[in-house]
């Protein structure tokens, strides 16, 4: 008897062994879940608010606003919140625009002359540039750049003898500050002429492919949702950030050091584990769907500085036992940026959206139940993990 138990042992032990990840770049174990202990309290920042706020986000001493509304959808505040200018109207005119642009991960360029520089994508339209410095000297939004590029692949394929055309969103950042270069995630690709999930990214230069990431050997459907995320970039250095929406994992691209690598939360689902679908559906008794109940989500939105980044998190015991999770408030992770954890707090505060001062150490955030900007002071919170012994210069 002892002999099979040691005989099926091995051969266990062999095939867990021989057992290939799918994934295709190296992988670091870390436990950052459950580690928070202080709650930092929100204050409601005293401002005239435009309606819909969408996003934000701090540049210089100005704190930018973009909302839903058509007759200016972008705010421009100073550091004192007083109302500095109204930006990018709906329209036909020279600076206007023809549909509501993105403005992806609210990301800022820099001009050569280090004015602030916002680049606007009009899905399926092109790129607009506005320069920030520009259009607050003459109270108008003032365009430096176009493009063609756009937000959207075509995706032209034939099925079973049936042609078809597909969209698929491109999640992108621009490189070096120049919006010819650009970081992209795809999300579906063309095999076989049929459409396929993906999880690739590339770095474009004038519409070239000059570098390819594969970060999975295959793909199933049922991954898809599970492969959602987001994309940031380091404030001045070419370190791209995806994290992902449904599982513990944080990817990380540092271009300029040739260095790819992820890590993930031990003893959390793994992409390579058989992933249950991920979203249930609730029914009644004859077996229709009454509505469709979405798994926790993990990571949500990132706010940066030079030497960390820092991350909501909902996937944790301080979230997770909230009495409402659809207003559950976050624990704030922080990173450095060689994917290094160093240390989590909990908000009080359920915001959609984040942004740091730096130089005040204040994060903002959006509390869309109520129109309003939240602020969190983390002074105490970054002098503490300054003294991180890791922390990159």
């Amino acid at each position: 008897m002892k002999k099979h138990l040691f005989l099926l042992a091995t051969i266990l032990l062999i095939i867990s062994c021989n057992k290939t990840s799918r994934v295709l770049i190296d992988v670091r174990e870390v436990d950052f879940k459950n580690k928070s202990d202080a709650i930092i309290k929100g204050t409601p920042v005293d401002a005239k608010w435009p309606l819909d706020i969408q996003s934000l986000a701090v540049c210089d001493s100005f704190l930018l606003i973009w909302c839903g509304q058509q007759d200016h959808m972008m705010y421009v505040y100073s550091d004192q919140m007083e109302l500095k200018g109204r930006f990018c109207t709906i329209g036909r005119a020279r600076y206007e625009f023809l549909s509501r642009p993105r403005w992806y991960s609210s990301q800022i360029l820099r001009s050569p002359q280090g004015d602030a520089l916002i680049p606007l994508v009009i899905i399926r339209e092109g790129l607009k540039v506005m320069d920030l410095q520009k259009s607050l000297e003459s109270q108008g939004t003032v365009i430096t750049m176009q493009s063609e590029f756009k937000g959207v692949n075509v995706l032209e394929y034939e099925e079973d003898g049936h042609k078809g055309v597909g969209y698929s969103a491109i999640y992108y950042l621009f490189l070096d500050n120049d919006i010819n270069h650009i970081f992209e995630r795809n999300n579906h690709v063309i095999l076989d002429n049929r459409v396929h999930p993906d999880l690739s990214f590339d770095i474009m230069d004038d519409t070239a492919r000059i570098k390819h990431f594969n970060f999975l050997s295959k793909i199933e459907w049922n991954d898809q949702e599970y492969l959602r995320g987001r994309l940031f970039k380091h404030p001045d250095r070419n370190i791209i950030v995806n994290s992902f929406t449904y599982m513990d994992y944080i990817l990380f691209f540092d271009l300029d050091n040739d260095r790819t690598f992820a890590i993930h939360q031990s003893g959390s689902l793994s992409l390579d584990d058989d992933l249950p679908i991920i979203n249930d559906f609730i029914t009644d008794a004859n077996g229709h769907i009454l509505a469709e109940q979405e798994s926790t989500v993990h990571f949500s939105n990132a706010a940066y500085a030079e030497s960390f980044f820092m991350i909501t998190y909902y996937a944790g015991d301080y979230s997770l036992n909230a009495p409402n999770p659809d207003t559950a408030a976050p624990e704030l992770l922080f990173f450095d940026w060689d994917g290094n954890f160093i240390k989590s707090v909990k908000l009080d505060t359920h915001v959609a959206d984040i942004s740091y001062d730096e130089g005040k150490q204040i994060l903002y955030g959006i509390d869309r139940e109520n129109d309003r900007i939240i602020s969190f002071d983390l002074s105490d919170v970054v002098t503490d993990i300054t003294k991180y012994p890791t922390i990159m210069p």
